[in-house]
C-alpha cells in the first residue's frame, strides 16, 4: 500500500495534478484497483469517481461495497473532504 501512496502522491505533485490518468483503472476488472482508482481521484474527478464508487455498491462487489458506500456517505455528510 505504501507504494500506491507514494503513486499517487507523485501524480498529485506533478504539473496540472496528473492523478487524472487512474481514470482508465475505473474499469479495472478488479473492485479493489476501481475503489482505490476512484478514491485518489475524488478530487480532480468527482463526479466520474463517486459513479464509481456508486457501481462497486450497486453491484454487491463485496467487501469493496461496504467501503465504497461508506465513502459515499462520507461525502454527503461532509465529513469527508477529497485532497
Amino acid at each position: 500500500m505504501d507504494d500506491y501512496i507514494a503513486l499517487v502522491d507523485e501524480l498529485r505533485l506533478r504539473k496540472g495534478d496528473q492523478r487524472r490518468v487512474l481514470r482508465t483503472l475505473f474499469d479495472h476488472i478488479k473492485p479493489q484497483v476501481r475503489l482505490n482508482a476512484a478514491i485518489a481521484t475524488l478530487a480532480v474527478l468527482p463526479d466520474e469517481a463517486r459513479e464509481t464508487l456508486r457501481l462497486i455498491h450497486a453491484r454487491r462487489e463485496y467487501p469493496q461495497a461496504a467501503d465504497a458506500i461508506g465513502l459515499l456517505n462520507a461525502l454527503e455528510r461532509g465529513t469527508y473532504i477529497p485532497e
